[in-house]
């Protein structure tokens, strides 16, 4: 009897070490909604958290950029826009649009490949390779100068 006493009480102690242990906590499953700001998170829950954004900081810039680019859309006469606009952005530093503008996953900060706007070049000590890549090395990544998380890599073919 004692043996069954001291069983429950280490499975109740068990159970609530584990209910309570941080970071273990799960979204709410498929209709929940992510609101981590660490988190690398899918289109449709970006969409959503933008959305939560603009409803709770409706001063935030944010609302100013995509105004700015609705304004934009207008102005090249082709009538308004059909909802968010979604074409390139334009490069904060050379104020060029292109497909090589594009904001880092981490921090949003607009990043241009053309004219290295936003991000800098970091060598590699040693090469190495990716999983995504067959026999390029990566010798060089890109760092966010706002976040240094890696926005990019360079790649050479020759090393083997």
């Amino acid at each position: 009897m004692i043996v069954l006493c001291v069983c429950l009480v280490l499975l109740a102690a068990w159970l609530l070490v584990r209910a309570l242990r941080p970071g273990v906590r799960k979204t709410g499953g498929a209709g929940g909604y992510p609101e981590s700001m660490t988190e690398v998170l899918e289109p449709d829950a970006e969409e959503y958290l933008a959305w939560l954004a603009d409803r709770h900081w409706p001063e935030d810039e944010y609302l100013d950029l995509e105004r700015q680019w609705l304004a934009e859309f207008d102005a090249t006469g082709e009538g308004t826009a059909p909802g968010p606009y979604t074409g390139p952005h334009a490069c904060p530093g050379c104020n060029r649009h292109g497909e090589d503008v594009w904001p880092c996953r981490m921090c949003g900060r607009l990043l241009h490949s053309a004219c290295g706007h936003g991000m800098r070049r970091r060598r590699v000590s040693r090469p190495y390779r990716t999983r995504d890549m067959q026999a390029e090395a990566v010798i060089a990544e890109w760092i966010c100068t706002n976040c240094s998380s890696v926005v990019g890599l360079d790649l050479d073919e020759d090393l083997s």
